[in-house]
């Protein structure tokens, strides 16, 4: 057994020639059936935009309602613009009448002449959908003419349809929530769809090829800090920005020292515990330049033979030699070989020159 509803309103007569006794009926509704798929209540749409009623309370469009109908016609081309995909419901209400049929002509017509309306605005009329509801809905009172009169009015919905959701680069993050659409393939995004900028330096990271340069440093185009003077040391970590081309320099951009100036005693080989600093500097020095090696030269003063020098020069490298390797430096990376006296700094004749001349000299190569 099938169930209806049915709703009935009297209205009074309370105006000249309006209606005695007349009811005006709800829409049926059947309870124990499936209502058909309807677009406008079972779409997806990410905005509904009701506008304001259009007035046909003289039984005809009234010219106050022109701005209204302008105001609808610029909104639904703006939306258009933007290829936004809407659909248009253009529903026709009107006021109670005798013959509930009369009240549906009459909704429709008004709902018609808004849709031909649109259509003369360059509004697509495959956007519109026309409903005509009579007196089914009435929006004022009927205890007054004003409010019966005011029944007959035009309604325009405007409906934003949600897109479908795709994924048309592939990053995962479907195309409504997608803020750059055209990520190349494999590349790592954020929530949005975004390559990251780890950074912040302005180049997306799957371009940047320095990509954790600190904030605030100059980069190039690659997204790297600058070497101005190309000498293997950024300039943000240069303190020497202005080093000569081809000088080998140190982690801070200077030029690395090549000499050892280790004071050995007379006849000795052993490395003084004071100059032992200057050892460990070196080999951090080294350290940080893995493709450097090095050739340690020993020097003697000119007291002694000279085969005797050249021996006791050679221990001196050797024994400089064999404190790099203690401080972690390759032993494939150090040559150690002796001057003897061959090659002062100073001169022989005094205490002071002698001193100078007993010397470690190292050559550092690529």
């Amino acid at each position: 057994m099938k169930t209806y509803l049915l709703s009935l309103i009297i209205v009074s007569s309370l105006c000249a020639g309006t209606y005695d006794n007349m009811y005006v009926p709800k829409p049926l509704y059947d309870l124990n059936t499936t209502q058909k798929e309807d677009p406008f209540m079972d779409g997806a749409f990410i905005e509904i935009k009701r506008f304001n009623a259009i007035d046909f309370s003289d039984g005809d469009f009234e010219e106050s309602s022109e701005e209204n109908l302008d105001l609808i016609v610029t909104t639904i081309k703006d939306y258009m613009g933007k290829e936004e995909s809407i659909l248009l419901k253009v529903i026709g209400h009107s006021e109670p009448t005798d013959d509930l049929n009369d009240a549906q002509s009459l909704s429709n017509s008004f709902a018609e002449d808004i849709v031909n309306k649109l259509e003369d605005n360059g509004i697509p009329k495959d956007l519109i959908t026309l409903e005509s509801r009579g007196a089914k809905d009435l929006a004022y009172s009927t205890a007054t003419c004003d409010g019966i009169n005011l029944s007959n009015r035009v309604m325009v919905t405007m409906y934003v349809i949600a897109p479908d959701d795709k994924d048309e680069d592939g990053d995962l993050v479907f195309d409504s929530m997608d803020k750059c659409l055209n990520t190349p393939s494999g590349v790592k995004v954020d929530h949005t769809g975004c390559p990251f900028d780890s950074d912040q330096d302005g180049i997306l990271d799957y371009e940047d090829n320095c990509a954790d340069t600190p904030s605030n440093v100059s980069i190039d185009e690659k997204g790297c800090p600058f070497d101005s003077d190309k000498d293997g040391v950024l300039d943000y970590k240069d303190n020497c920005s202005e080093t000569s081309q081809g000088l080998l320099v140190d982690t801070h951009g200077c030029k690395i020292s090549r000499d050892l100036r280790l004071n050995f005693e007379r006849l000795s080989a052993e490395i003084p515990d004071e100059s032992y600093s200057q050892v460990k500097n070196f080999a951090d020095i080294l350290k940080d330049a893995p493709s450097f090696t090095i050739k340690v030269i020993g020097h003697t003063d000119s007291v002694g033979k000279s085969g005797n020098n050249i021996s006791l020069s050679l221990s001196r490298a050797n024994a400089v030699k064999e404190a790099l390797i203690n401080e972690g430096i390759d032993e494939d990376r150090i040559e150690a070989i002796g001057r003897g006296e061959l090659d002062p700094l100073e001169t022989n004749r005094s205490a002071e020159g002698r001193g100078l001349n007993r010397r470690i000299e190292v050559k550092v190569l690529k």
